[in-house]
Order: structure tokens, then sequence, then C-alpha cells
């Protein structure tokens, strides 16, 4: 089902198109060790968004008093299927990390399934799936 402007609801996201799990990833020259001197550039369709690299970052969408630190609600997230609570960023010995909380519609990185509950650490230039809401992060170091 979409609406007149194209943007699909989130009933279309039942598609039975599976994906493949992903593996653990080893680390390599593009996952690059970031700390909290860092920030992600996001890129969301043809907008940006830039937020600090911190402990921890839960992403998801704000309705009601939800509280999230990266609030995808702006990018039509409720239509492409996030859920409120979707994934947590956490940082860890230099690297980050994502991991789905049990969201509904689950999260791809690069096309692959995350194993809901686990740790999958992000490499620049990453393609994360949150539902149908895509995004690609380079890592920035603050100036």
């Amino acid at each position: 089902m979409e609406t007149s402007d194209n943007k699909k609801f989130t009933s279309y996201l039942g598609d039975s198109s599976k994906a493949e799990p992903m593996t653990d990833r080893v680390p390599s020259q593009s996952t690059g060790k970031v700390g909290l001197s860092w920030r992600l550039k996001c890129k969301i369709d043809n907008q940006f968004a830039t937020i600090p690299i911190v402990e921890r970052i839960v992403v998801g969408r704000t309705q009601d008093h939800d509280v999230v630190d990266f609030d995808l609600t702006p990018y039509d997230a409720y239509h492409y299927g996030v859920s409120r609570r979707h994934a947590i960023m956490t940082l860890v010995d230099d690297y980050l990390y994502i991991e789905d909380l049990g969201s509904t519609n689950g999260t791809r990185i690069n096309g692959f399934q995350l194993t809901s509950k686990q740790r999958y650490r992000l490499r620049d230039g990453d393609e994360i799936e949150f539902a149908r809401l895509r995004m690609i992060i380079k890592f920035e170091e603050s100036r």
C-alpha cells in the first residue's frame, strides 16, 4: 500500500524475500578504530545527519514520551517500519557495534540480516537498513 507521494506504509514491509544472515565480521582496514572524539555522518536519501559517537546510541523513532538518541522520525521512520527502540550502537574497545533490539521489521548491514540481540562491528561506508529505511554511514574525526 502506498500513499500518493509514494511513501511506503508499514504494511508494505511483509515482503517474502529472505535476507542471508550476517556472519561475524573480523576487523579490516575499513573497520576503523573510533573514539569519543569521532562522529557518525549518516546519509539518508539526500539528507545528512551527524551525530557524535558516544558509548551508547539508541536508534529509533519517538512517539509520545519515547526517548531515543538518534531519532529517525524526521525521515518517515514510521512509514518505513522503524520500531520505537529499533537498535543500539555501542562503543567497545574503540570499535562501534550495532545490535538490533528485537525490532518488528529487523535490521540489515549491507543487505545481510542481523540476528536480534547480537552485536555486529560497523565499518566506514556500511549501508544500514532499519526495516526499509536505508542509511550509509561514514566515520569522521571531530575537529
